[in-house]
């Protein structure tokens, strides 16, 4: 569920991303994936990937440690881009501006704290090249929990 005005368009990142319309505060909820989810576990989730179900693809997100969601319907969450250098910070299934954003930033998130270690469908960095896989469940939540806790340090509130 997404929280803030955002729309999809051509991105140059990789063919779409959702973009946001009017600024948002950095800390500030931008969206909970959760909401109205199905769960999966890592090898659930890896064998919808091998079926070729898109759904669970372009929706799947890691939830916390080898747990997955994804959304029963496409959202428009799904068409947010993978960076080195996030403007989202996502952490057990909620986004966070990692930064100010202004009306027109990509909403993008490093795709090594959503994805499975060994993750079936793996994902191309359009400005590198490289492919991209995710962390181990340990990893992906240390990582994510430290920048969290990073974050919340350098605002007063959450907007």
């Amino acid at each position: 569920m997404l929280f803030i005005d955002a729309e999809v368009r051509d991105s140059k990142i990789a063919g779409s991303g959702l973009f946001v319309r009017s600024p948002v505060p950095k800390g500030a909820i931008v969206s909970i994936h959760a909401v109205d989810a199905q769960l999966l576990t890592q090898a659930e989730y890896q064998e919808e990937q091998r079926k070729g179900n898109e759904l669970v693809t372009r929706s799947g997100i890691r939830w916390v440690g080898r747990y997955f969601l994804h959304a029963r319907k496409m959202p428009v969450e799904s068409f947010i881009n993978h960076s080195d250098d996030p403007t989202l910070l996502y952490h057990c299934g909620v986004s966070f501006a990692n930064r100010d954003l202004a009306a027109g930033d990509e909403l993008t998130i490093d795709y090594a704290t959503i994805l499975a270690e060994d993750d079936a469908e793996g994902f191309r960095d359009a400005a590198t090249g490289r492919m991209l896989f995710g962390l181990p469940p340990k990893a992906a939540l240390l990582k994510s929990a430290e920048h969290l806790v990073e974050l919340l340090r350098q605002i007063d509130e959450i907007p």
